[in-house]
């Protein structure tokens, strides 16, 4: 009998990555996803295709055994035998999917409470698997909290892949992935046996692998992302293969990366792989990225303990001028966020640089990072 997945968030990760890998593990596909329009299409079609950019080789058709809405009590009759489940909602979206798995999870423990069941969270955000087990526990009765806690594993885990949708030719469920098949996990937050899924990489250690992830790889993304913005460009790998914001985006990376190693105690030779490994990505031609897409919600992105202030904050703790980080957060503030209708340097006019120091980036003005940012941002700005 094939073991079964459950994929809550039927997206672009959620099927492009979650659900292929467990689907090349030997998986049985169950989605389920809280977007009406999306559901009704997988039903409709069936399945849906894998195309993974650069190697034609590695393209796959996925039929789910079944797919539901999420307010669709029959994914429930799912949980009894569901063997291991993954959720890619997005962050904000934890919260609202605690109370709809939770009384999925109350079905489990009715049936079977002595079996272990596993949660992989897909999402960029950190602590996730913690913030999702604490929101459950809200709508659990508190004779369930022992169990949940004993036999419900949640593994946080590190999202390398780039999910894009359809080309116009395409069929519109078509997921482009990159040819990249790795999932970096925590290997101690299982409960029972650790999954065997294609790709997956339990880590000891993990607590600051994520934090690792977003103030390297995702720093030097949103570093070429908004100077190729600037630039014109499309596609992120133009930015990734221009020499003057490459010479940026490397120093921002060694900014981020010396200071990551000093606060957390990383071997210098695989952090810099990793950094090697993201230019590399970045440049791939074979990624059609928009910059568009990686640009998007720059309020979000320029956070306190997002990829450019949260490393340039940790810089400074450590003596280090956050030069290229900084000129990555300048650029992020010129950024147009299409869907937002949002270009921050609006705000700086319309507020000040003060206020959204502390509004956007989270910063207190006792901070040397503030003063720092606020100093550079006037003397660049003098004479507009």
């Amino acid at each position: 009998m094939k073991k079964k997945a459950i994929i809550f968030g039927a997206g672009k990760t959620g099927r492009g990555f979650a659900a292929h890998l467990a689907h090349l593990g030997g998986y049985q596909i169950v989605l389920i996803d809280k977007d009406q329009g999306l559901v009704k299409d997988l039903i409709k079609r069936g399945k849906f295709d894998i195309q993974v950019l650069g190697n034609e080789t590695a393209n796959c058709t996925i039929a789910p055994e079944a797919v539901y809405h999420i307010n669709d009590p029959g994914w429930y009759r799912e949980m009894p035998s569901v063997d291991l489940m993954f959720c890619s909602v997005f962050g904000s979206n934890l919260e609202e999917l605690a109370e709809n798995l939770a009384a999925g999870l109350k079905i489990r423990y009715a049936s079977e409470p002595d079996r272990e069941i596993n949660l992989i969270t897909c999402e960029n955000q950190a602590n996730a698997a913690t913030f999702l087990q604490e929101k459950l526990c809200k709508h659990l009765d508190p004779a369930m909290h022992t169990w949940l806690h004993e036999k419900v594993g949640f593994s946080e885990s590190i999202i390398l892949r780039t999910c894009l949708g359809a080309e116009r030719n395409q069929d519109p469920l078509t997921v482009r992935a990159q040819n990249f098949f790795e999932l970096p996990c925590n290997g101690e937050a299982f409960k029972g046996k650790i999954p065997v899924v294609y790709g997956l990489k339990p880590m000891e250690n993990f607590s600051n692998q994520l934090r690792r992830k977003i103030f390297t790889y995702n720093c030097i993304n949103a570093v070429i992302t908004y100077l190729g913005a600037q630039k014109g460009y499309t596609y992120l790998w133009e930015g990734g293969r221009d020499p003057d914001i490459i010479i940026v985006a490397r120093q921002a990376a060694i900014e981020s990366s010396d200071a990551q190693i000093a606060e957390y105690g990383f071997n210098r030779n695989e952090q810099y792989k990793w950094v090697d490994a993201a230019f590399a990505k970045f440049a791939d031609t074979n990624i059609p990225d928009p910059i568009s897409r990686n640009g998007a919600d720059p309020a979000r992105k320029l956070g306190r303990n997002d990829r450019l202030t949260g490393p340039a904050i940790l810089a400074m703790k450590h003596n280090i001028k956050p030069e290229g980080l900084m000129k990555g957060i300048f650029a992020g503030f010129e950024f147009y966020d299409e869907k937002k209708h949002l270009i921050i340097s609006q705000q700086v006019s319309d507020k000040g640089i003060d206020a959204v120091l502390t509004e956007i980036c989270g910063l207190r003005p006792e901070e040397a990072i503030y003063d720092l940012l606020r100093k550079e941002y006037l003397i660049r700005t003098a004479g507009e």
